[in-house]
């Protein structure tokens, strides 16, 4: 990162970076050095994957970046199952507690977030980072459906009939695309998802210091009633504090498309910009990077964060840090 990104984040409240799974391998006494002298001020560390809690690893990553002025908020992979114990999964299955797409078929790693059992299951794992770590915040990733054929289990048909009090359904035929219900049930369902982001929030207000509650969110407007996500009634309800779209694309025009909408969305509330300097969907030079960032901030997003901290963006900021050392003493 060079000297104008350090200016950018200058003007811009927050400079991140999210810090995957497979990244945390017990190096950051070498990474938040080399993070601050990039200008960066917050990392997004992946400290739970579904039940799966990294305590030794986020307690590394604190040890190591709140003495450089680094605060870390710790990213909590919502819903996902795939490193639970085969015990725990099976019990789920035996349970009813997963997803289910429309043709009956259980998705065997992503809980129900229909089920009151599931949700409060991780609004209590998420208590537990924010009450045993020193996080400045906690950032739900995954909050929403698998896709828009799933959230169809047994178990949600039971509940969707109840909640809106039908004495009959045609199961799941009334609640898909050109169904007599499916309008209601798509917003109901939704709903679900509104509640678990409150559920968490209603935790995290039990502790007695301020913790932040933010969401990794799809970048597509059109996406967000199917998925479930909702994320500009989160804000508005202000059930969390930030949203970070993840604006994961190498397109100037669909960069600039999608950001427009999110900003207007977001209103007056925070919202970050999630760039994506390689993803699934994108590959970005330094110099691409960087011209992400400053439409972001002309756009009026508040912050960035960089997704993600691998061995090339590592190798990037090492190069930068080499190249003009003087310039990267401190973000200011």
């Amino acid at each position: 990162m060079s000297i104008i990104t350090i200016l950018i984040a200058g003007i811009m409240s927050v400079t991140g970076i999210w810090s995957r799974w497979d990244r945390n391998d017990g190096n950051w006494d070498d990474l938040a050095p080399l993070l601050a002298a990039n200008g960066y001020d917050t990392v997004f560390y992946m400290a739970a994957y579904g039940t799966v809690i990294d305590g030794e690893g986020l307690q590394e990553c604190l040890n190591a970046c709140l003495p450089m002025g680094i605060d870390v908020h710790a990213w909590v992979v919502m819903w996902r199952t795939d490193y639970a114990p085969d015990v725990q999964q099976g019990s789920m299955l035996r349970e009813g507690r997963m997803q289910a797409y429309s043709d009956g078929e259980v998705i065997h790693n992503w809980m129900n977030p229909t089920d009151p059992r599931n949700v409060e299951l991780m609004a209590r794992i998420c208590l537990r980072i924010a009450a045993e770590y020193p996080v400045t915040g906690i950032h739900l990733d995954y909050i929403r459906y698998k896709s828009y054929l799933s959230g169809y289990s047994e178990s949600t048909r039971d509940r969707f009939l109840d909640e809106m009090s039908l004495r009959s359904l045609n199961w799941p035929d009334d609640c898909i695309r050109d169904g007599q219900y499916y309008d209601s049930f798509m917003e109901w369902r939704a709903g679900k998802m509104t509640d678990a982001v409150r559920a968490v929030r209603d935790s995290l207000n039990r502790i007695n210091r301020v913790v932040h509650l933010s969401a990794a969110v799809m970048p597509h407007e059109r996406e967000m009633l199917l998925f479930g996500q909702m994320w500009n009634r989160w804000l508005e309800q202000g059930l969390i504090d930030f949203a970070v779209t993840m604006n994961y694309t190498e397109s100037d025009s669909q960069y600039v498309i999608w950001c427009e909408d999110q900003v207007e969305m977001a209103g007056d509330n925070t919202i970050l910009c999630g760039i994506g300097e390689l993803s699934a969907s994108s590959a970005l030079s330094e110099r691409e990077t960087l011209h992400q960032i400053a439409l972001a901030e002309n756009m009026g997003f508040d912050g960035f964060v960089i997704y993600h901290l691998c061995d090339e963006v590592i190798e990037k900021l090492e190069s930068s840090r080499d190249s003009d050392p003087g310039n990267r003493s401190s973000r200011n």
